[in-house]
């Protein structure tokens, strides 16, 4: 859905609003074209068993962006109009969903081979009642490494490794693929723009000023959190998460930056 609105009274905006889903059994055959999941089927006779959101579904993706022209604060001629007339501004909205990803195990517990037994491939059991929204949004509900209580949803703990278990070495779990949602984004940029007319630069002459900041909010936008729930070698179905299950460590943006530019224009 896209709003649009023309340049009148000095100010003019688009909106972009996309509603969807995409699903597929894997995105791609290496891992540069799928960083949330792993790229091999669990089970590569039955693919219908890693059929689940693609990892670019982005379920509610908002764009708006505006530029309006300040009015003008002086008559034509002189210093006063040359320092108080030319000024505009502009923005950009960015807010979007995050991308899924899925819960893994450190080693090859099915037994399966795919990919020569590599670790990231299989997937646990899910806790009978725990979805996207349970699994990162309030507190844990507590299993060994993780205290009832603790917040999800935040760089230290994402998501609730307690919704997790192991199944039986030799089966495969039925966690389904890319069930959890990543952390969204939501980022502001602006620019603060003056405009000086220069004739003696010819009809179009004219100096402009500008102060551009990107990430204004200075917001941290997250990224996807280390996905390896167990270890997945030992015999207990609820063995101690690792330490590093629902940490993020890393952004997808930078941090605010504010930039400065002249431009002459003749």
């Amino acid at each position: 859905m896209t709003l649009q609105k023309r340049s009148s009274k000095g100010l003019q905006f688009q909106s972009s609003y996309t509603w969807s889903k995409s699903m597929d059994e894997t995105n791609g055959q290496s891992g540069a074209d799928d960083s949330a999941s792993s790229p091999y089927g669990t089970d590569l006779a039955r693919r219908t068993v890693d059929r689940g959101l693609s990892m670019y579904s982005t379920p509610q993706n908002w764009r708006f962006n505006a530029i309006y022209r300040l009015p003008e604060l002086a008559s034509s001629g002189g210093w006063a109009a040359k320092v108080l007339n030319g000024w505009w501004m502009s923005g950009i909205l960015s807010l979007q969903s995050g991308y899924p990803f899925s819960a893994s195990l450190g080693s090859n517990r099915s037994n399966s081979g795919v990919n020569g037994g590599a670790a990231g491939i299989d997937r646990p059991n899910l806790v009978l009642g725990r979805n996207n929204g349970n699994i990162t949004s309030g507190t844990s509900t507590g299993c060994l490494g993780v205290p009832v209580g603790t917040p999800l949803g935040t760089p230290i703990l994402y998501y609730d490794p307690c919704a997790f278990t192991l199944q039986p070495a030799g089966f495969l779990g039925n966690a389904g693929r890319d069930i959890l949602l990543g952390p969204g984004l939501a980022n502001l940029d602006f620019s603060l723009v003056k405009d000086t007319t220069l004739r003696f630069l010819g009809e179009s002459g004219k100096l402009e000023v500008r102060t551009e900041v990107f990430n204004i909010l200075n917001r941290p936008n997250f990224a996807e959190p280390s996905p390896t729930v167990f270890a997945g070698t030992g015999t207990a179905t609820v063995p101690p998460a690792l330490a590093t299950a629902g940490l993020i460590t890393s952004t997808v943006a930078s941090s605010r930056q504010i930039q400065f530019a002249l431009k002459l224009l003749f």
